[in-house]
């Protein structure tokens, strides 16, 4: 199964692009991967997947997959905090968001590494039914997002 991030979004909602992300691999502070940040070193590792359907396929895997290789994914969390939350109490590693990590990360004691490959930039969006929008506190936030990042609903 090819995993195939989200450009498209049900009928009915409204999405906000952010900004655009790439990923670094996120890890405990002495973690084995942080002394030997290379492909081969990466692919034996254990990964924490970021899925909220719990797939344990995602786009770093089509990329190992461009390349022939493949990796270990031992655990999904629904969304990055918790995933940072499970890297600071395990030996796993994790392809997360660049700015997330830099912003939190320290307070689990976790660092970060550039990925052995590159790995895609992502579109960071906010996501709310039209109905929502509806929502005078809603639709000033949607407002706000656009006006201080400068950019237009998708």
């Amino acid at each position: 199964m090819r995993w195939f991030p989200p450009t498209k979004f049900p009928r009915g909602f409204a999405a906000q692009t952010l900004y655009e992300e790439n990923f670094v691999i996120a890890m405990l502070a002495e973690h084995p991967f942080g002394k030997d940040p290379t492909l081969d070193a990466f692919c034996h590792m254990q990964h924490l997947v970021v899925s909220l359907t719990g797939d344990v396929y995602g786009f770093v895997d089509d990329i190992l997959a461009e390349h022939g290789r493949s990796r270990r994914v031992a655990l999904t969390a629904p969304n990055f905090m918790f995933a940072l939350m499970t890297i600071a109490e395990s030996d796993l590693i994790a392809a997360l968001a660049r700015t997330f990590v830099a912003m939190y990360a320290p307070r689990f004691d976790i660092v970060s590494a550039e990925a052995p490959l590159p790995l895609l930039r992502s579109r960071i969006r906010a996501l709310a039914s039209r109905a929502a929008l509806m929502d005078a506190g809603v639709a000033w936030l949607f407002d706000r997002l656009a006006k201080s990042l400068a950019v237009k609903y998708v």
